[in-house]
């Protein structure tokens, strides 16, 4: 298994799940549908499960998490956007670390890149790689930053797309069950 090369997906809405082929993962099953448009009502949709490697090698997948509220951020390095709200996202993961997991996905960079970044910037929270952007792919990401909110039953409450500011932050965390 090569680092950041797997990526397993569960839909947890069937007892038998179809397989799909796809020749950089493995494991895959049929995703729930995710909406096309932000304006589209996410509270009935069912997060697709995945799995993909952290910095340390270890897989982590989405279920890991469940009964926790997880903010999944979808990011790159050269991202200005991405980078300048790293801060913040950190300074809430740190505030709220009982309730809420945040799984930043790095977007189709090498480990020895976003190695770097999380050192350089003092990050705290659990990065994981999608060298090929199968889990972007999955959940539609359009741009970067994207920043999507599930909640403790692991149903997607709230897409945002771009950077988030502190009052968005507030709003969307209170949609899954963290209040400030």
């Amino acid at each position: 298994l090569e680092m950041g090369r797997m990526v397993r997906f569960i839909r947890r809405d069937r007892e038998t799940p179809t397989p799909v082929e796809s020749e950089n993962t493995a494991n895959l099953t049929e995703p729930t549908a995710i909406p096309e448009t932000d304006e589209e009502q996410t509270s009935n949709v069912l997060a697709p499960d995945f799995e993909l490697v952290n910095l340390a090698g270890e897989s982590v997948a989405l279920s890991d998490f469940q009964g926790r509220a997880v903010l999944v951020n979808f990011w790159a390095t050269w991202c200005p956007p991405c980078r300048a709200e790293m801060p913040l996202i950190d300074e809430f993961a740190e505030r709220h670390t009982q309730e809420l997991v945040v799984l930043a996905v790095n977007a189709g960079e090498s480990e020895a890149d976003v190695r770097s970044f999380v050192q350089a910037h003092d990050l705290d929270f659990v990065f994981l790689l999608d060298p090929q952007n199968t889990v972007a792919t999955l959940y539609r990401v359009r741009g970067f930053p994207t920043s999507l909110f599930i909640d403790q039953q692991g149903y997607l409450q709230a897409t945002h797309i771009g950077e988030l500011n502190a009052e968005l932050m507030v709003n969307y965390l209170a949609k899954i069950g963290i209040n400030e």
